[in-house]
């Protein structure tokens, strides 16, 4: 009898411990998590510097730069969105990158679309607001359209190798840009182009006559176009060429 009651007593006290440690394993995690959460909720004050920063995102969050030329003219500054696109019309206009004819019935016309831009200061001030017109080069066919795509690129070592030469033996290097340089080049298709949007309101022209019956032929390349790079590169070989430059095979 006794040895039976010793028995349980021993088994009665092991599933004791044992709950206990369930328990502590059920209440460990819960307090380390309670540890987790008093330290994320010590923060650490921001600095003027911070603060900047997330003006300066907030800022450029509420002047978000419209998409289409329908949203640019109907906002609050439309002002200087339409300053903007007469810039960039009379731009091609004056360097001839189109004229307009009537619809050919042979050829149709492919699309353009608008895409705008804000130039910021070093303090993130709007500066200017820039405005340019794409042509759809996706809505081109090939063989109508245009013809080959591909322009020469040089190679970065061999960029590397003239700048080491140029160093080792005291040569003065000059770079040089040439602002909207896609624009220059003269296009060997013929290519009809839909009347961009403002157009018809900056050359006062009427509403049937722009609607149906008008388009641009394009006599200049345009940003967009999937043969662009291909006629610059055309274009300012020819220039360097008649100055006695020589390519390097």
């Amino acid at each position: 009898m006794i040895t039976r009651s010793r028995t349980r007593h021993i088994e009665e006290t092991t599933d004791s411990e044992e709950a206990e440690g369930r328990k502590k394993q059920i209440v460990a995690p819960s307090a380390i998590g309670t540890k987790r959460q008093k330290v994320s909720q010590a923060r650490v004050k921001p600095s003027d510097e911070l603060l900047a920063i997330e003006g300066g995102q907030l800022m450029a969050a509420t002047e978000e730069v419209p998409k289409t030329y329908a949203e640019a003219t109907t906002r609050q500054d439309q002002d200087e969105w339409k300053k903007a696109i007469a810039s960039e019309l009379k731009s091609l206009i004056v360097n001839k990158t189109w004229k307009l004819v009537p619809k050919p019935a042979h050829q149709r016309p492919i699309g353009c679309h608008w895409v705008f831009a804000l130039k910021r200061d070093e303090k993130g001030q709007v500066v200017r607001y820039k405005a340019r017109l794409v042509a759809k080069g996706y809505s081109q066919r090939h063989g109508i359209d245009y013809e080959e795509t591909y322009s020469l690129v040089a190679y970065l070592n061999s960029i590397r190798a003239m700048l080491a030469k140029c160093s080792a033996e005291g040569m003065e290097i000059e770079q040089c840009d040439v602002d909207t340089a896609f624009l220059y080049g003269k296009l060997e298709e013929e290519i009809y182009m839909e009347l961009p949007e403002g157009l018809r309101e900056l050359l006062e022209l009427a509403e049937a006559e722009c609607e149906d019956d008008v388009v641009c032929m394009l006599l200049q390349s345009l940003y967009g176009l999937k043969q662009v790079s291909r006629v610059w590169n055309e274009t300012i070989d020819k220039h360097l060429k008649k100055a006695r430059w020589k390519m390097n095979a």
